[in-house]
């Protein structure tokens, strides 16, 4: 996809005035599932002691923070300032710096490994942030990002996703064009895209991951507080709209606590591929 100047733009504002809102929750709702994804990326870029990785849309700074928890040299980057204050708080000894993932400041070959942990879905040219990664790890090192799978697979979003759609007039809301937010849920896409960015031995792998549904309005959370490209759909509605779509959630996080274990499944894809 090519954007316009000015729908680029509008991408980029869009992002950042959500996270400008989701910062205040992102730790005690998203954060449940996204620390799921900590471990399994540092075992694929191959952590250790000394290694120098940078964690590209680091957010609240969970990878970063195990990065150097087992003893490596993190730099942890965020578009957010908000974001990269919530980090400081909770880390304050992490090396974080706001910064822009497709124009990374940083030399070529100057670490040994990148992650990006669910970073993907936000950036408005992803192949660009993706080749970037790759520019600044050196030869023979890893690059790593996580995804979520489609919305078939996860539960969680595909839920949210379905209802909204099916009680909203999507006429009424007006959200920026962008990339879909699933659109690197495809393993076919996201290879496509790590060999376009000059990448070799690349692997994708599905991590289980699940969000736990402790009340039944925990689903509805999700959507007011951690759902950047559907909750302006779910806000542009009528009341009498959003009434129906709020009680559908909370059905669902009824059923879910009674049926599912208070579980919904939503995998990760875990996508790696090594600099030549």
């Amino acid at each position: 996809m090519t954007f316009s100047d000015n729908a680029y733009q509008a991408f980029v504002a869009f992002e950042k005035s959500a996270w400008v809102e989701m910062s205040t929750h992102y730790d005690s709702i998203a954060g449940q599932m996204t620390r799921q994804a900590v471990s399994p990326i540092l075992d694929a870029v191959g952590i250790r002691v000394g290694l120098t990785m940078l964690d590209v849309a680091t957010g609240p700074g969970y990878v970063a923070a195990a990065a150097a928890g087992r003893g490596a040299k993190p730099v942890g980057v965020d578009f957010s300032p908000e974001m990269i204050a919530g980090a400081r708080r909770m880390f304050p000894d992490l090396e974080l710096e706001q910064g822009d993932a497709e124009n990374l400041r940083y030399r070529d070959a100057s670490f040994d490994a990148a992650a990006c942990a669910f970073g993907m879905l936000h950036f408005p040219r992803p192949g660009k942030a993706l080749a970037e990664m790759r520019r600044v790890v050196r030869p023979g090192g890893k690059v790593v990002y996580t995804i979520w799978s489609t919305p078939t697979k996860d539960h969680l979003f595909g839920t949210i996703r379905e209802i909204v759609l099916k009680h909203a007039d999507l006429s009424l809301a007006t959200v920026p064009s962008g990339p879909g937010a699933f659109m690197l849920s495809d393993p076919l896409v996201s290879t496509a895209l790590m060999d376009a960015a000059g990448l070799t031995e690349i692997d994708v792998e599905e991590v289980p991951c699940y969000f736990d549904v402790r009340t039944p309005q925990d689903i509805l959370g999700f959507l007011n507080h951690c759902s950047p490209r559907v909750l302006p759909v779910f806000r542009a509605q009528t009341e009498e709209t959003r009434g129906h779509i709020e009680q559908a959630l909370v059905n669902e996080g009824t059923k879910v606590m009674a049926v599912a274990g208070s579980r919904l499944p939503c995998p990760i894809l875990l996508v790696s591929g090594v600099v030549p």
